[in-house]
Formats: C-alpha cells, structure tokens, sequence
C-alpha cells in the first residue's frame, strides 16, 4: 500500500530539470531524503519504514517534525551552515520521535540542487541498537574499570612479545611500593622485584605462557620498602579475532599471609604426624558410625590387626565389651565436644580384656557436621590391675596386723597359764610335803600336766599364724595403714569372699 502510494506520488520529476532522483533512491537500503527549504521533497521506502510513517505523511512535511524537540534548533543550525559550509562535518545525529519508541538517528548529509535551489539530500541509519551496545560496552567498561581499581589484585596486561606492560590496576601501588605511573612509563617492571633467587623460574614461566595459554607459577617479590612477600601470578593468553595473540593477563595476588599459615598448618601436621606415629598410646581417627580412618601402629598391635588395610576396614564397635559404654562416649562428645580420660573396656582380637582411657574430639565443619572422630586411648590395664593389688596387699596387711594384735594376746594369755601353773606346781609340792592325801595330789598333778599340754597347742598355734602373717607382710610389702575390721571384709567381699568362709 505504502509503495503504490508512493510510486502514485512520484510519476512527475522532483527537481525539474535536475536528476531522475527517484530512480536512484527507489533501491537503496538507507533512508533517503530531500529536503528543501525546511520540507521533504523526496523520500524513499527504506525512510518510511525508520520512520514509520507513509509517503501521505512525510512528502512536503516540514522535516522538523520527524526531530524530536530537544535536538530540533541543533538541526536546522546544522542545515542552514551546511548549505553554504564545506567545512562542517558531513554526519550529525539525532533523536527521532516514532510510535513505538524513539530512535537515535545517523544521517550522512549533502548539498545538491533541486529546482536551481540548493536543497540537504539526507542518508539515515537507525542506529539505535549500535549505540545501545556501544552504551552497554561503556558501561560496561566503567563497570570493569571499577571493579579493577577496588581489586586488592594486581591485574596487569602486557604486549605479547617483550612483556611490555600495557595496563595496570592500583593495587600495584600496594604490592610493589611504586606508583602505576612508573610501570605503564616503563620506569618500573613487575618482573624487577621478583626475588633473585626465583627470578629463573618466573622468567622461564613468563617465556613458557604464550604456548601453554594459561598457567600459574608462586614465587616471591621484594618491594620498594625492602618486604619479602609471596605471591601468586595467574597468566592466560587473550587472542584477537584472527587467531592472533593480543596480548598477555596476569592476575597478581598477594599470598604472603596465605604462605604463612599453609606452612604454619604444615609444621603441625607434621608434629601430628610424628606424634601419631611414635605415641606408645593408640592414636586413632573414626567416623562418626566408628570405621576406623586412621590408626597407628600401637594401636594394631593393641587391637591385634595384622595391618593397616584389616585396620581401616573394621569398626571399633566390634571391639566394645559393652556397647552401652560406646554409647555415653559418644554422647558426651556431641555434648561438649570432647572427652578426656573416659575409661571404656575393649576386647582384642585374641578375646583379651583390655581397659582403656580415652581422650578424643570431634572435627566438626563450617555447618556443624561432624566429620571425624579423633583421639587416643591409653592402656589402663596394667596400671587398673596395679592399683587392686595395691588394694589387695594394704588389704592383707592390714589382716595381718589385725591378727597379731589377736595374737599377742594369745600370747599374753600363754605367759599368764604359764606362770598360773608354776605357782600351782609350788603348791602341790607343799600339800605333798604336807603329806596330804596322796590321791589329791596325784589328780593335780595330772591336771597340771594337762594344762602344760594346752599351753603347749596355744603356742604351737600361735608360731603358725605368726609364720603366716609374716609370710603375707614379705610377699605384700606390707606397710601399715589404718583399717577398720568392716572395710577389710568389705573389700574381700568385693572378690568373692564370703563371710561364712
């Protein structure tokens, strides 16, 4: 519709006596118009689809109205000096007011004759898109621009031959001691503070980029203010549209405090380590289900694994005497975090009871799960078995001095008959001198003799329990302690003794 409109329009000669104009523009892909004296004469398909209007609107329409009215006055400033200056710049841009949104025009302006009047014959690109990306790409840039300029990493770009420096960020400044200025001057090279005894391998590495196209490499810098630093040079290879190497970035980090502590955690990794291997204790690590993760060799021997490979594919709930004390451990670790010196009770692959304390932790991540049990257990066995002998040995000891307090009053009670029946011998031998009756005597002398038996088996008993309570004071090393008869049988007891034994 549009066309036939336009072609019904256009049957006569524009600018008589010039140029068949029409014939010429009815195929370009630009906009195009003419405009003489303020209005359009001539305008194509191609101006009509930028604009949006048809040829009944925009032939012999004032060309202002198709100028949106804050860049109306620059316009027709530009086509009155146009006209009669060479000079000006042959392109000029402007907002073009449309239905469905303003358009940021280009148009390529020259002078030509129309009617023996000199009149603007006009080109127009719609370059809304292209300046929407080139906005975009400023703004983008100011985006990245900014970003580089906060970066507490030095970000360099440099020539890919020579490692000219091209760019530079602010935070060099920081790193090396000098101003940016006296790179991209050439005043000052990145590669001039790298330390002289990593200077090789950071040049073999800068030399090596081009072919690898990205690598890293740690080294050290020593800056202006004489500070040894380490740092971590990432470079990659940026290639231009035809294949070819653009240029080289590097990012710069500053690792120095990074380096300390990665090596600080080696060392007491290392003190772990050692003390893991050389601990007499069984030094282990657990899942929390209790596979075991690590184990040392002192605790294969103790659980009586073969190897490490048995170790690590067992559970140390196989080994609980009772689960239940598995239990509560574990339940005092999620409590607070940790146990020390809890005794718990395992039993060894050769069916061995061993008693042992354990002083472990739990390594819990940034979320709160918990990763890994780790600790050591202490053989206590021994030491548990020790400390009831010691019992057990005060125990007796204080039996025997029990008994001897008893026995010498068996013995007091001995000297006593002893002498009762000396006296008594006295007297029978006056009632017999007397000439008592001799049938009286007689039977006193035979009781006399009967008590000397019995003294005899008083003290016959008493040299026995004497060579039994020295023998217990030899074996026990006896030293004496205070004890009350009720709490040595209640520590017989404790082993099976009864009291009716």
């Amino acid at each position: 519709m549009a066309n036939k409109t336009y072609d019904d329009a256009h049957q006569i000669r524009i600018c008589k006596g010039d140029i068949d104009y029409q014939g010429i523009v009815e195929h370009v892909n630009e906009g195009v118009v003419i405009i003489r004296e303020g209005k359009i004469v001539l305008a194509n398909n191609a101006f009509f689809e930028i604009s949006g209007k048809g040829p009944a609107e925009t032939l012999k329409t004032e060309f202002s109205r198709f100028i949106s009215g804050a860049d109306r006055a620059k316009v027709a400033k530009y086509f009155t000096e146009r006209l009669f200056t060479e000079d000006l710049p042959d392109r000029i841009e402007f907002v073009m007011p449309r239905r469905d949104g303003d358009a940021i025009i280009e148009m390529k302006v020259s002078v030509v004759e129309c009617g023996g009047v000199p009149a603007i014959l006009g080109a127009l690109t719609d370059i809304s898109e292209r300046r929407k990306t080139r906005i975009e790409l400023e703004r983008t840039k100011e985006r990245l621009e900014s970003i580089l300029h906060s970066m507490n990493e030095v970000v360099v770009s440099m020539s890919a031959t020579g490692y000219w420096i091209l760019a530079i960020n602010p935070a060099a400044e920081a790193l090396y001691g000098v101003p940016v200025r006296d790179f991209t001057s050439g005043e000052n090279h990145i590669l001039s503070f790298v330390h002289p005894e990593d200077l090789g391998k950071v040049k073999q590495f800068y030399d090596n980029l081009p072919e690898a196209e990205f690598s890293e490499e740690q080294y050290r810098i020593i800056s202006r203010d004489n500070q040894v630093k380490w740092v971590r040079d990432e470079g990659h290879v940026v290639y231009s549209g035809r294949g070819t190497i653009r240029r080289i970035d590097h990012v710069i980090r500053d690792i120095t405090e990074e380096k300390k502590a990665i090596d600080a955690l080696k060392q007491s990794e290392a003190k772990y380590k050692g003390f893991f291997d050389s601990t007499s204790d069984m030094a282990f690590t657990l899942t929390p289900e209790g596979v075991f993760l690590d184990i040392n060799e002192a605790g294969m021997k103790l659980l009586g694994f073969e190897d490490k490979m048995e170790a690590l594919a067992s559970n140390v709930e196989d080994f609980y005497v009772d689960l239940t004390e598995r239990q509560a451990l574990l339940k005092a670790i999620y409590a607070k975090g940790h146990v020390e010196g809890e005794h718990v009770r395992l039993r060894n692959k050769a069916g061995e009871i061993i008693e042992v304390a354990i002083t472990t932790r739990a390594k819990i991540d940034d979320f709160g799960r918990v990763l890994y049990h780790e600790g050591i257990a202490h053989n206590i066995t021994k030491a548990l078995e020790d400390q009831r002998n010691r019992v057990l040995r005060n125990a007796a000891g204080s039996m025997c001095h029990y008994l001897n307090t008893h026995l010498m009053h068996l013995l007091n009670s001995k000297d006593a008959v002893a002498e009762e029946m000396a006296e008594l011998n006295t007297l029978i031998d006056e009632v017999a001198l007397s000439h008592l009756p001799r049938e009286i005597a007689g039977r006193m002398k035979r009781i006399m003799e009967n008590m000397q038996d019995y003294c005899k088996g008083v003290t016959t008993a008493y040299e026995r329990i004497s060579e039994v309570t020295k023998a217990l004071s030899q074996a026990f090393h006896y030293e004496e302690e205070s004890y009350v008869a009720g709490t040595i049988l209640d520590i017989f007891r404790s082993y099976g003794y009864s009291g009716d034994d």
